[in-house]
């Protein structure tokens, strides 16, 4: 008989999985995907089985004798699939990043650590035992029958009906009427969310040739990508929804990813209103749950109890067993790249996982990236399209405003003003977008041109004058406002510059019978306070929105009319190769949110480079002409699409041993062939939470020529000594 050994990858940054020997106790509990601790030198650690592995017959004796024992298995079941386990395995090794941290980052926070998972909840259910019983107290017979009539009945339902019940609930038991069990509770995280039932809309045309194009690749049981051009207002979330009830039909299941948490509780709103009512359970994955909610959703994934998934990126490693499509909704947004450790990119991880699970994945998006288009062109994926909106809307009216000319008040045009006015009259909303938080982005010494700057990073601290605090928005150092300059004592600080929250209040002073609100991280970092402020927002109950690009995302108010876009060469002028990209994706999306309704919407865009070809672009709404001027030119420079790049960050304390490191790095490179060296370089950020900062980019025209670089990584960890790190950010979305 065959006796086993374990492979773990512990939760740390460890180049390799570990051996061990299966424990004493609970051995047989031991099986890829479970959770167990282990020793690791001279402490403990949790780590995740991904092999069961026999051990050679002529030499097990000896073999095991050199192994240490896993110490505890830590789960009752396997928390991660076998194929979900191969998947994350290929994502690692795809980002050069350690499996464990790989692991770390898929699972449910919490997981990682000794301390252990949160605990189940548990409440009372009661059944009926002996409804024949004759009871004499009102009560008694009215929880009775209750309980019979919707038995297992918890006791938070028997609260919600009757005050008090738990006494009589008592009696009943003691009489032997009915039996109380303890049963596990999920947390529920959308408590006090409720929602009608909806009856799916007749789909137009457009929308029936997308389905039905779908359908298609649903039927054919193997992995068949898409790519669903629509403008915006073109419905295209109705053909997810048409698309996924086919899935549903077929006994699977299906995961919805979107860029931004801020989206999630709109479009989970309308699957629930479309599929609980048909017994289907919704599940969300993203970072606003709290830890709890997120075990115990990743629990009810994993046995089985959930058939749509719905989440930002890390939603991409929900546990689905019977997965049958992956949507990804607004799939050029940046969001979907992790920035800071294991930097996968969500959007080409559903298309692997899709590949690995042999399921059709839709990408959905008015701008798709120029990386998908060309993926679309070279028939890598299939278009889908939505040329019109539903409805026969018009798409809304764009004006530049040239702001070299224009009469500027507090940062708006006077003809922008006039268009607020007129829509405050008229009783329809608003949309203004301002990329930028805090009150200002820092404040002025006006006698000696001091700022205050973050102590941590090269960059000027943001003044929120509500929190009244100055505070850094990479490391969220905090420090409160000064009278005197620190420089020369003077008085004459002064806000420079203008973010959200003074934009709102300068509206405010401006129409002060206007209902203003205002929707960026600061004011929406409370739980639930994105579901509120969109049901605000449906509701009529706020007259203008102000925000960063969390407005510009996939939001659906159908009496916006106006959208008015200030800074609008912000994005422009920023020193990254995607700069066009970039702002013309955000122009057009944030314009879409006007004229959804039965009024012709207009767009606003206050600029000082009227003659800019993207915002050319915008105005005709032309993302093809857009995509003809910038292909070439990513061509001409061997940049993403055709080309591919990794981005080598080398960063610590000491800025001289830093600069030595990436520069014996780069001298090492140069030798390979077919990759072009750029650097080293200071990044843009060179200081950033206390640590210097220098980057190497590495550019090649084919995959195969970087990976065989990356090969050799491992290596290049000997020239660094234990203060100086090295991240690797393959296929990144930005270079600060």
């Amino acid at each position: 008989m065959e006796t086993y050994y374990a492979e773990v990858a512990v939760l740390a940054p460890l180049p390799r999985t570990l051996s061990y020997r299966l424990p004493d106790k609970d051995g047989e509990r031991v099986a890829p995907g479970i959770r167990v601790k282990v020793p690791l030198g001279r402490r403990s650690a949790v780590g995740v089985v991904v092999a069961l592995k026999p051990f050679a017959v002529d030499d097990e004796a000896v073999q095991r004798e050199r192994l240490k024992a896993i110490d505890a298995v830590l789960d009752e079941m396997p928390l991660l699939p076998e194929r979900l386990l191969e998947f994350i395995e290929r994502a690692s090794r795809y980002y050069v990043h350690p499996l464990g941290l790989a692991l770390k980052t898929a699972l449910p926070a919490g997981l990682s650590s000794l301390k252990g998972a949160p605990k189940i909840r548990q409440t009372r259910v009661y059944r009926a035992t002996d409804s024949s019983v004759n009871l004499r107290g009102t009560l008694q017979q009215q929880i009775l029958s209750f309980i019979v009539q919707h038995q297992p009945v918890d006791l938070t339902q028997l609260r919600d009906q009757f005050t008090s019940p738990y006494p009589v609930l008592k009696r009943l038991e003691e009489l032997g009427v009915i039996c109380c069990d303890e049963q596990e509770s999920l947390r529920d995280p959308f408590v006090g969310c409720q929602v009608t039932a909806d009856q799916p809309p007749t789909l137009n045309e457009a929308q029936q040739s997308a389905v039905h194009s779908i359908a298609e690749g649903l039927d054919g049981g193997d992995f068949k990508p898409f790519l669903l051009h629509g403008i915006t207002g073109s419905g295209k979330t109705e053909v997810y929804l048409h698309s996924i009830a086919a899935v549903l039909a077929a006994d699977k299941q299906a995961l919805v990813l979107v860029p931004e948490i801020a989206l999630t509780p709109q479009l989970v709103a309308r699957f629930r209103a479309r599929f609980e009512q048909q017994g289907q359970r919704i599940g969300v994955l993203h970072s606003g749950l709290s830890a709890a909610e997120r075990y115990d959703m990743w629990r009810a994934i994993v046995r089985d109890e959930v058939t749509i998934v719905i989440g930002a990126r890390s939603a991409v490693f929900a546990p689905l067993t019977r997965l049958g499509m992956i949507v990804v909704d607004e799939e050029h947004d940046d969001s979907y790249k992790q920035g800071e450790g294991f930097r996968y990119q969500g959007r080409d991880m559903a298309l692997l996982r899709g590949q690995m699970e042999q399921v059709p994945v839709v990408l959905g998006s008015a701008t798709p990236s120029l990386t998908s288009y060309r993926r679309m062109q070279q028939g890598a994926l299939s278009e889908v399209s939505l040329p019109t909106r539903i409805g026969d809307r018009t798409l809304p009216e764009v004006r530049l405003i040239d702001m070299r000319e224009a009469e500027v008040e507090h940062g708006l045009s006077q003809e922008l003003i006039e268009a607020l006015q007129l829509r405050l009259e008229r009783g329809e909303q608003s949309l203004l977008l301002l990329n930028r938080r805090g009150f200002s982005p820092y404040l002025l010494c006006r006698d000696c041109g001091a700022s205050f700057r973050c102590p941590n990073c090269d960059i000027t601290l943001t003044w929120h004058r509500q929190a009244g605090a100055l505070r850094c928005h990479y490391c969220d150092y905090v420090e409160p406002p000064q009278e005197l300059c620190p420089r020369c004592g003077g008085a004459a600080i002064e806000p420079e510059g203008m973010g959200t929250e003074r934009l709102a209040a300068e509206l405010q002073e401006r129409f002060p019978e206007a209902r203003i609100a205002r929707m960026d991280r600061d004011s929406t970092a409370a739980k639930g306070a994105q579901q509120q402020l969109v049901s605000r927002m449906e509701a009529g109950e706020v007259d203008i929105l102000v925000g960063t690009q969390m407005i510009a995302k996939g939001h659906d108010f159908g009496a916006v009319t106006l959208v008015g876009i200030l800074d609008a060469d912000a994005a422009l002028n920023f020193p990254d190769f995607r700069a066009a990209e970039r702002s013309f994706s955000l122009l057009a999306q944030v314009a879409g949110r006007a004229g959804r309704g039965d009024v012709r919407g207009e767009v606003l865009v206050q600029t000082y480079a009227p003659d800019s070809p993207v915002l050319e672009c915008a105005v005709t709404h032309d993302y093809k002409h857009f995509v003809e001027l910038e292909l070439p030119m990513r061509q001409l420079l061997v940049y993403p699409p055709y080309g591919y790049l990794v981005n080598l960050v080398v960063s610590g304390l000491d800025r001289p041993a830093v600069e030595g490191c990436a520069r014996r790095l780069a001298e090492r490179l140069m030798a390979a062939q077919d990759v072009e060296v750029l650097g080293p370089a200071p990044c843009p950020l060179f200081r950033l939470r206390n640590r210097y900062r220098v980057q190497i980019l590495l550019k090649a025209s084919t995959r195969a020529a970087l990976r065989h670089m990356l090969n050799e990584s491992p290596q290049w960890r000997s020239i660094f000594p234990a203060t100086v790190s090295l991240a690797i950010d393959v296929d990144p979305a930005d270079m600060m």
